[in-house]
């Protein structure tokens, strides 16, 4: 039922004529104007194969070797860097933002450092912090329960995160509900290369959070998630207002007001980007509700996070293992009638698909079957398209 129609063989002759990706393009961000196959990939050519890993900038020295003893995994030792390496600019940034506002700086240097502050934060860290607490969440990296606790109730707030909130959102919420109907985070009945409707999604997830997630709690009768939710959000809230009316207006605005508004509205747009497509005949299947970006360099950045189908099926899969898993289970995305994008993350494909350029983001899909169902790029385009549309849930329950 997951097959895609067929055009005729002089359309897709038609189709498949152009010229292949340049050899030195790590990335492959393919220019052929064919359907790029699976099996025809050599190795080499696979990026997310080889060992070079971007998920921090630096190994700190003799902190780091001092440390590494407390993680469970060794295959973990990016994100103690990564944490690391965050404290080691948060610190001297925060105190330097304060400063110069205590100081009575001329505004225009207290600004400055403000948006300095905020655009590295943006820069450097903000895609990398977020995915190492998504995979740290769900699979924790250390040995004591109070360092498992750092990232969601320290960091986070730094990059916009409310306290105490990611853990419950994410793991229980919305992997539990699975993007269905008690999943606050769904895109499931939304148009979703609609601007208007991501803006209705965009409220509901960066504000709505604050009285859907306790809701979600007495719905489903967490109550022990909900004291934890209330206590974090409350002690969220109180310390930005007093460190905002106390303390510094303009500092805490830079620190901690506008990184919600850009952390939350990433967090937003990319489980947008990752549950854009979905099978509207399938959607209850976690290989047709969201899809996988394979060889692309956030890969390197994020712990494999464009594994995505796969991290669906197994949230509790290693971060390192989800290439090699791709690869080992090929037939079960086949039967499942799985999408896959090469050389685009996911961010990309949200863009294509609100740009209304599925065109030109069916150069990157990958067939992942044999070469006589290869689809045709207008083919791939159809599909892409109905799998953009609300889906119905009361009327998939009736037939």
């Amino acid at each position: 039922e997951n097959q895609i129609p067929r055009l005729s063989q002089s359309a897709q002759a038609a189709a498949e004529a152009g010229r292949s990706c340049p050899p030195h393009r790590k990335m492959c961000k393919t220019e052929e104007v064919g359907v790029q196959m699976l099996q025809k990939l050599k190795p080499a050519e696979r990026s997310d194969l080889n060992e070079v890993r971007n998920e921090y900038l630096f190994r700190t020295p003799i902190l780091s070797d001092m440390l590494l003893p407390l993680l469970k995994d060794k295959r973990d030792e990016p994100m103690l860097h990564l944490m690391l390496n965050i404290a080691e600019f948060v610190i001297p940034s925060v105190t330097l933002n304060y400063a110069v506002n205590f100081a009575a700086f001329p505004a225009w240097v207290r600004h400055l450092c403000g948006v300095t502050h905020v655009v590295m934060m943006l820069v450097l860290f903000l895609e990398r912090f977020m995915l190492m607490m998504h995979f740290s969440s769900h699979r924790t990296i250390f040995h004591h329960d109070a360092l498992n606790e750092l990232q969601v109730w320290l960091y986070a707030p730094f990059f916009g995160v409310p306290t105490g909130v990611y853990k419950l959102h994410h793991v229980i919420m919305h992997h539990i509900e699975n993007n269905h109907e008690l999943d606050a985070s769904s895109t499931e009945k939304f148009q979703r290369d609609s601007w208007a409707h991501f803006f209705r999604y965009w409220l509901r997830f960066v504000w709505g959070v604050w009285l859907e997630l306790p809701m979600y709690c007495v719905q489903t009768k967490r109550l022990e998630w909900g004291v934890k939710l209330v206590s974090g959000l409350s002690t969220y809230l109180v310390l930005v207002v007093l460190l905002a009316k106390y303390v510094n207006f303009t500092a805490t605005f830079y620190i901690f007001m506008l990184p919600y508004v850009v952390g939350m509205t990433g967090l937003a747009f990319g489980n947008w980007s990752q549950h854009i497509f979905v099978n509207p005949q399938d959607s209850m299947s976690n290989f047709g509700l969201t899809y996988n970006c394979i060889d692309n360099a956030a890969n390197k950045r994020s712990f494999n996070d464009g594994y995505h189908a796969i991290h669906h099926t197994n949230a509790r899969l290693h971060w390192s293992e989800l290439p090699k898993y791709f690869i080992e289970n090929q037939d079960k995305h086949i039967a499942g009638g799985a999408v896959t994008f090469r050389g685009l993350d996911f961010f990309e494909v949200g863009v294509y698909t609100m740009t209304k350029q599925l065109d030109k983001l069916a150069r990157y899909y990958v067939h992942l079957g044999p070469e006589d169902t290869k689809p045709t790029l207008q083919e791939i385009e159809a599909k892409l398209k109905s799998w953009l549309v609300p889906i119905e849930r009361e009327a998939k329950k009736a037939q």
